[in-house]
């Protein structure tokens, strides 16, 4: 829980220092002024500004407090400038104590520094007291050891759950969220429920808050849900950058893959046997055998050229014949590389054409649809002086010949456009086809050449020498072999990562098994219809008439806000109806929490809550509810009592059950 203890406020000027010093009861704590302009709301700002929440007014830092912290403040008829502004907040948890210092204006302390004082107010200087500097509104503040909603989040016991975000991220709920549901401030708060909810990129943040404050299963469900779909991605990112690399390792080496699955599965040891890499139409491992089989039958054949000048002849000339026909095939390759980049560049300039038809006619269909707005009957295809019809084209328009319209021109441009895309990257794939094809019989006529010249060394060798042919074919059969080999045990370790995968994947499916199919727990159904039933109480007791039939508000399962036939219940209530819907469901969110376990932190702050000329006898019913939520929690209230109906109100309370802090024309008096 939180409580705020006490607030003090000194004002440093140049003639002197002004400023506030008062005490928070738990129960009820009234704020109250004879007029709406002495600083109530500064006073209640002040709060918020200690706490880093500054984001409920509006904004960050000191440039949301009024005039009187930043630049001066009035005393009678004089403007005095304001040199220092210090704020110390005195809270509880219930069980423990520390002193918050913040400052507004200070030259030689930033406004996001927090000094947290382990100790009630009035003991900040004793020697013994532990201090501790901490920062707010900066990255990581509410993650970080030495940020200061970190502190104040172990402090109350808050827990924070981690929610979806915008971006797609985790991260966690921020307490500004929460306490925009209890804390109501004048300026933006009485707009509808939750209107001072900052944002700060928490997707669906109202419904995350509500979650929270009541403790609904949800909260968790919807966690396990997002972890799964995280996890989901995960690994289907992975295994698709799995099989690209093993797909691109078998490329590269010309061979072939069977049996891979190209989406996420329960990939087991069985799975991994069923995968089988070829060369050449054979299984690698067979073929990686059969070079090393030719490689031994290389090293019998006695390396010299002495008696086999025709068998050296007719291998070379089979060598030749092979280096020809790949030539051939190469040549043919290149035409039709030659071929698909003319058709892509027809392609590209159609495309830029009808890209540059596609804009003009949208700019007519624009201009048009204007000039019908002003009555320009020249965009509505009637001449704007003998009124007779005129066609969207200046062509001469034979009789019986339709002209398109504008907007069938643009239809027609946009099927064209695709058709014309579509044709494109039909032909970049053609493309990419006969390159991969070109690189590879580039390298078999570089091996093979290179084969031919050994081949003619031999042939007109003029002595026994060493077969250069035989040499080479084996250093190009072990190189094949290293290169093979090395290839079986890269597939052999992208299995193994499969197969880490694939038990992730089952995890993450059983995961999702265990995931409740249902939205809500039976709790959560009580915690709604529950939280239902106290707006509804609280609606009947201030005075709420905007409905006939209350029983037809609901609370909605999908915002958990109340309303009407599905439509917002704002839209049906009138402006005095809409307050009383904001402390009706405010108060209605602590007592459901109260009941049912929550995590509310027992604390609600009202800016004003008497907008728009409440009637007394609903103002007394709102008081007595706030009496009614006990001592357990602490309601502070900022109010006017310039009206003699307020003022009565207050009056009728029992003087034990509440505490009253008047203030006087100016919130700031001198102190010294």
């Amino acid at each position: 829980m939180l409580k705020i203890n006490r607030l003090q406020i000194k004002i440093i000027t140049d003639q002197g220092d002004y400023g506030i010093d008062e005490q928070f009861y738990e129960g009820l704590n009234f704020l109250a002024s004879d007029d709406n302009t002495c600083g109530k709301s500064s006073i209640i700002e002040a709060i918020y500004y200690g706490l880093g929440f500054e984001e409920i007014i509006g904004g960050k830092g000191e440039k949301v407090l009024t005039s009187a912290y930043k630049t001066f403040i009035e005393d009678n008829d004089q403007k005095l400038s304001v040199v220092e502004s210090k704020i110390y907040l005195e809270i509880s948890n219930g069980l423990e104590i520390v002193t918050l210092y913040r400052t507004a204006k200070d030259l030689k302390r930033d406004s996001k520094l927090v000094t947290v004082y382990y100790s009630s107010l009035d003991k900040i200087n004793d020697d013994d007291i532990l201090i501790e500097d901490m920062y707010v509104h900066m990255k990581n503040s509410a993650t970080n050891i030495k940020g200061f909603h970190t502190f104040l989040e172990k402090f109350l016991h808050l827990e924070l759950p981690l929610v979806p975000a915008t971006d797609g991220k985790q991260r966690k709920l921020y307490m500004q969220l929460i306490f925009s549901c209890m804390f109501i401030e004048q300026k933006h708060g009485w707009g509808d429920i939750f209107s001072g909810i900052p944002v700060l990129g928490i997707k669906d943040s109202k419904k995350r808050v509500i979650e929270y404050v009541l403790n609904m299963d949800t909260i968790d469900t919807e966690k396990k849900k997002e972890e799964l779909k995280f996890e989901e991605a995960r690994i289907r990112n992975e295994w698709i950058i799995e099989i690209k690399e093993l797909q691109n390792a078998v490329n590269r080496e010309t061979c072939s893959v069977s049996g891979v699955p190209l989406e996420p599965c329960e990939f087991t040891q069985i799975s991994a046997d069923g995968i089988h890499i070829f060369k050449e139409k054979k299984p690698l491992d067979i073929f990686i055998q059969e070079l090393k089989d030719e490689c031994e039958k290389l090293k019998s054949i006695k390396p010299r050229v002495i008696d086999n000048f025709d068998e050296l002849q007719n291998e070379l000339e089979e060598t030749e014949k092979d280096i020809d026909q790949f030539e051939e095939e190469i040549y043919s390759l290149r035409s039709q590389i030659s071929k698909e980049n003319a058709a892509i560049l027809i392609l590209n300039d159609n495309l830029e054409i009808i890209e540059t038809d596609l804009q003009n006619n949208k700019d007519a269909a624009k201009l048009r649809q204007l000039g019908s707005e002003i009555g320009c009957k020249s965009f509505e295809n009637i001449c704007p002086v003998c009124n007779q019809p005129i066609a969207d084209s200046l062509l001469p328009v034979m009789e019986e010949t339709e002209i398109m319209s504008i907007d069938e021109n643009i239809r027609h441009l946009e099927a064209q456009k695709v058709m014309l895309s579509y044709a494109r990257e039909s032909h970049y794939g053609n493309k990419k086809v006969i390159d991969e094809r070109l690189q590879l019989l580039q390298g078999k006529i570089f091996s093979l050449r290179r084969l031919a010249m050994a081949l003619r060394n031999d042939i007109y060798s003029i002595n026994d020498n060493m077969s250069e042919s035989i040499v080479y074919k084996k250093i190009d059969l072990l190189n094949k072999i290293e290169k093979l080999e090395v290839l079986q045990k890269f597939v052999d370790k992208k299995l193994d990562n499969l197969l880490t995968l694939g038990k992730d994947w089952k995890k993450m499916l059983d995961g999702k098994k265990k995931v409740p199919r249902k939205k809500f727990s039976s709790s959560d159904y009580d915690k709604i219809e529950q939280l239902k039933i106290h707006f509804i109480e609280n609606l009947r007791k201030y005075g709420y008439k905007s409905v006939a039939n209350m029983d037809a508000i609901q609370i909605s399962e999908e915002s958990y806000l109340p309303v009407i036939e599905e439509f917002d219940m704002k839209f049906d209530s009138s402006a005095s109806d809409n307050i009383r819907a904001i402390w009706a469901y405010t108060i209605a969110l602590m007592q459901t929490s109260m009941e049912k376990k929550g995590n509310h932190p027992g604390v609600i702050i009202f800016d004003e809550p008497n907008q728009h000329s409440i009637i007394p006898e609903d103002m007394e019913e709102f008081f007595n509810s706030l009496l009614d939520l006990g001592e357990k929690s602490q309601i502070i209230v900022g109010i006017t009592v310039k009206d003699t109906d307020t003022k009565s109100e207050i009056e009728k309370l029992p003087t034990e059950l509440y505490h009253i802090i008047p203030i006087a024309s100016k919130a700031f008096q001198k102190i010294s």
